[in-house]
């Protein structure tokens, strides 16, 4: 029997509001890996720093001092989520193998003309939290990705082909965050035939309108928007994005849906006399009709559709995905036996151990890389 490693993965989301931290233990490695959920943590940033995310993912200029501020903050709070994941599970950080983490995303330049290569800024330093859980960490996944000529990713399209391929069923995982990502798992996939993408902004702009009208965080079971009604005429004009238009391999940021994108979004709401709660109303079919409309352009209509992420907590999004993608069976990933802002974290924590076995967990076709590479740098404690 393989032996079984116990690994934390921490993600903290495009929508920038806090961190999930999941221990999960694995047996064997490559693509043999299998993963169990032991333990998942969540915990809200303050408000102080949520706002310092957005504000600089809006594309506010901030000192250097204040940048290195952050960037010690959000590791100190992802440190501090690992320990209590760690705890939870009835474990010490010395049973750890080792940590994966995201990083907190808050610049992305795609692949230039020029150089072919792109950007990306991640906020969380690996050696805070490496020295604070005595624990080595691997980060800067996207980054391996970019230097291999790829778009960023989704650098997570390999993990999830492992953790949901199947042999008679086509698969498509729906990740609800900030940014809605798809990634399809044809039947009987390799990695080479999985296609994941970007589909646009998840819950990046609802949860905006949310604390606009409504000084809340988030419209947590979808009630507010279930409370409105949609514009037909607002939202054909939000669906002829330019982005939405383009094939993949695509990525997108939160910068591309912040505070200009925000703007433009009420001047538009405004023009055609649409109330505060009818706009939440209609940005959440937003979201709902780009990933149905991503979906319809696959390859093949996919047997499942899993929702994961904290904007699968939203009852009323979720619903209208259900709704629209009938008949196919729509659940939340909760089915697998993962809790539903669990999946990222175990995500990372698949990369990390494909990392220290040196195993290429890549999709390069995914991201339109030149080649399969090793993902994320190691920073020992």
């Amino acid at each position: 029997m393989d032996k079984e490693r116990i690994f934390l993965g921490l993600y903290t989301g495009l929508a920038g509001d806090g961190i999930d931290a999941a221990v999960v233990s694995i047996a064997g490695s490559g693509e043999a890996m299998t993963v169990k959920q032991l333990a998942l943590t969540n915990k809200l940033y303050p408000e102080t720093m949520r706002l310092e995310i957005f504000e600089l993912n809006g594309g506010k200029e901030e000192p250097a001092r204040a940048i290195a501020k952050l960037d010690r903050d959000i590791a100190i709070a992802a440190a501090a989520t690992g320990k209590i994941a760690i705890e939870s599970a009835g474990l010490k950080p010395e049973d750890i193998e080792a940590i994966g983490w995201s990083g907190q995303a808050v610049g992305f330049e795609p692949p230039g003309k020029s150089n072919g290569l792109g950007a990306s800024l991640e906020l969380g330093s690996a050696a805070i939290i490496a020295t604070r859980l005595s624990r080595p960490v691997v980060s800067n996944f996207t980054a391996g990705d970019l230097a291999a000529g790829g778009c960023g990713g989704p650098v997570t399209a390999w993990p999830e082909w492992l953790l949901f391929r199947d042999e008679r069923l086509s698969r498509a995982a729906v990740h609800l965050g900030g940014i809605a990502t798809l990634t399809f798992i044809p039947t009987d996939a390799d990695p080479v035939d999985v296609i994941s993408f970007d589909v646009g902004p998840g819950t990046a702009v609802i949860d905006e309108l949310i604390h606009k009208f409504h000084h809340l965080m988030f419209d947590t079971d979808g009630s507010i928007a279930a409370g409105g009604r949609i514009n037909p005429v607002l939202l054909n004009e939000l669906m002829s994005n330019p982005y939405f238009q383009l094939d993949s391999p695509k990525r997108t940021s939160p910068a591309d849906w912040s505070q200009k994108y925000i703007w433009q979004v009420l001047q538009m709401a405004q023009k055609h006399n649409c109330s505060g709660a009818d706009l939440i109303t209609t940005v959440t079919e937003l979201t709902a009709r780009t990933i149905v409309k991503a979906i319809a352009g696959l390859t093949e209509r996919p047997h499942e559709i899993i929702l994961t992420g904290g904007g699968a907590m939203n009852i009323h999004l979720a619903g209208r995905i259900r709704t629209l993608l009938s008949p196919c069976s729509t659940y939340t990933v909760e089915k697998y036996h993962y809790g539903i802002r669990a999946e990222r974290s175990i995500c990372y924590a698949i990369l990390t151990a494909a990392r220290l076995d040196a195993t290429p967990a890549h999709c390069p076709t995914v991201s339109g890389a030149k080649r399969k590479t090793t993902l994320g740098s190691v920073t020992l404690a």
